[in-house]
Parts: structure tokens; C-alpha cells; sequence
């Protein structure tokens, strides 16, 4: 349950830090959620977007487990400060500190996914219908604001 937890609180962490790109295309998402019984392999969670893949399933030992991605950027990218906060929340959510038990081995590092770009184009071109298309609604940050304010 506390692994459950960590999870959806890291999605709605996601969603919001996803909410203040501009860029519409990247906010663009594909999600799904099972709601037959969680067994062996299966995704209880997922939701891929070209920046950031987060996923909860249930792993060999029938526990759940967090995997993850996040795209790779070169140099000093306008959004490498997405991914780079995507992975601080991440840790922390899943520290324990933050969860009150030790569930810091539930992060699935066996692989982690560096190029949630393709991932995302294959899933959409896909014949397979999993996934659901959720558009994540833009919110201006404060700093956004700011700047525009400062413009005009």
C-alpha cells in the first residue's frame, strides 16, 4: 500500500511539473490502468510522455514496484530542469523519511528508459489500444508570468 501510495502521489507531482511546459506536444501523455486483479508482469499504472516514463507494476516477487525514464537531453536543454526535478521528486517520495516504512527498494532500476521521445511515438502508432491520450492543461509558473508581465 505504501508503494501505491509513493506512486500516485509522484504521478501528481509529475503531472503538475509536466503542466508548466509550454510546449504543447510535450504534455501530451498516454496512460492506462488495469482493473483486473494485479498479478506477475502486470502494469497497475503507466503513463508515458515524450519527457518523462513512469510506470507502477507488479514485480517477480508479486510486490509493487516503480519503474521509470526520462529523456536524455544534451548540454544545458530548457528542459533538462524538468527531468532533473522528475528524479529529486522521485527519490524523495520513495525515501524513508517521506513513506514512514523502507520502501526505497521498490524503484525498479534493472533498466531505466532514456528516450521516452520514441517510446511515446511507438505506443501512439501502435495498433494496439491500451493507452489513453491525456492532454496535461498548461499552467503558467509564477517566473512565467513574471517574464511576460516584464515584456509587455
Amino acid at each position: 500500500m505504501a508503494v501505491k501510495t509513493a506512486y500516485f502521489k509522484l504521478l501528481k507531482a509529475t503531472t503538475k511539473l509536466l503542466a508548466t511546459v509550454e510546449q504543447h506536444e510535450l504534455r501530451c501523455t498516454l496512460q492506462r490502468e488495469i482493473k483486473s486483479e494485479i498479478s506477475f508482469g502486470s502494469k497497475v499504472h503507466e503513463i508515458i510522455s515524450p519527457m518523462i516514463y513512469l510506470c507502477l507494476e507488479c514485480n517477480y516477487a508479486a510486490k509493487l514496484s516503480i519503474h521509470f525514464g526520462f529523456e536524455l537531453f544534451q548540454g544545458d536543454n530548457e528542459y533538462s530542469y524538468i527531468t532533473s526535478r522528475f528524479l529529486r521528486m522521485l527519490y524523495k517520495l520513495t525515501a524513508v523519511e517521506h513513506t514512514g516504512i523502507n520502501i526505497e527498494d521498490c524503484v525498479n532500476t534493472e533498466y531505466v528508459l532514456t528516450s521516452c521521445s520514441e517510446l511515446y511515438e511507438i505506443i501512439e502508432d501502435s495498433s494496439f489500444k491500451e493507452h489513453t491520450f491525456k492532454l496535461i492543461k498548461h499552467k503558467v509558473t509564477i517566473a512565467q508570468r513574471k517574464q511576460r508581465l516584464s515584456v509587455a
